[in-house]
């Protein structure tokens, strides 16, 4: 990736979301994730693109898991640019602990804006879903309870799960350049495996 354009072409700026599921207890400090929903979207784009694995493909046919990444993966590939909210610290590593996994290439580097890298603060509340509140942005994200997350997962074809995973991603795109025309994000990062 990491390919700078010169001669004032833009970015392309691809906007995504993980959604993931408590795979087991290996520690108490550390659950590992599997990947159940990804949704992405060109932020130039009104489109958002949204897979899932089914719950077959969580334990039983780690196939599904693959083809539901394989799209993303070309995606980011494709990117200049890669944003969304805590990808640093959670969305490119989990992803690439299941490309592991499932024998795909991993996202080795990465230039990557993520929204909770904000100016210094003490006392800011830096989640997605309350700087959409903040910031005024019209779309919402899908709020789930615990209890709500486990229907959903147990509906048919998981259309919650779908819905949830999207509407972040096309939230996220709004918190992004309302933060952007506020100056309230850091400048991307070079995101290495």
């Amino acid at each position: 990736m990491l390919r700078w354009r010169s001669g004032g072409e833009s970015l392309r700026i691809l906007d995504f979301d993980l959604e993931t599921i408590a795979a087991g207890f290996a520690d108490p400090a550390w659950v590992p994730q599997k990947i159940t929903c990804v949704a992405w979207s060109w932020v130039d784009e009104e489109e958002v693109q949204v897979r899932t694995c089914g719950p077959r493909g969580l334990f039983g046919r780690p196939e599904s898991r693959a083809r539901m990444l394989v799209p993303l993966l070309a995606a980011i590939d494709d990117a200049d640019l890669l944003t969304g909210h805590n990808l640093l610290r959670f969305d490119l590593p989990v992803l690439n602990a299941e490309c592991l996994r499932l024998n795909l290439e991993p996202v080795r580097q990465a230039l990557v804006q993520d929204t909770m890298r904000v100016v210094r603060t003490k006392g800011f509340k830096k989640g997605q879903d309350n700087l959409g509140l903040l910031l005024n942005v019209p779309a919402e994200k899908v709020a789930l309870t615990w209890q709500a997350w486990q229907d959903a997962y147990d509906e048919q074809g998981w259309p919650t799960i779908l819905e949830r995973c999207a509407s972040d991603v096309r939230q996220h795109k709004q918190v992004r350049v309302e933060m952007l025309r506020r100056g309230m994000l850091k400048a991307p990062i070079v995101w290495r495996a």
